[in-house]
């Protein structure tokens, strides 16, 4: 299986705080640009880990976060018909990870998902 690993310093294996699926091939993304590009483009099913605070920002200096990218993967679903794919949260940032499942949770009630 995939597995989308969205931060800007860390790699799947320093997260020894969660216990994720064995056999997961991770493509590691550093940016909302790459994972929305991973989102876009992976044709198979996926898993998705999220932190918080990825260090980016748009053209206006407006800090984007993994917060964003989880709205836009479960918009991207919801117009393309698609369940929510399994996420866990990763992040250190304890307000971000709960309001990230607070909205993960909703759009899984609504969409169907993992």
């Amino acid at each position: 299986m995939i597995g989308i690993f969205l931060d800007d310093e860390r790699h799947p294996d320093d997260v020894t705080w969660l216990s994720y699926p064995d056999n997961i091939d991770w493509y590691v993304v550093r940016t909302v640009d790459e994972f929305i590009f991973a989102v876009k483009n992976i044709e198979e099913e996926y898993i998705v880990s999220f932190d918080h605070d990825i260090q980016c920002y748009d053209l206006t200096g407006h800090e984007k976060t993994g917060y964003d990218c989880l709205k836009f993967l479960v918009d991207f679903c919801f117009h393309k018909g698609y369940s929510v794919p399994k996420c866990f949260f990763h992040t250190q940032n304890p307000v971000g990870r709960e309001n990230m499942k607070a909205y993960y949770e909703n759009a899984v009630k609504y969409l169907g998902g993992s």
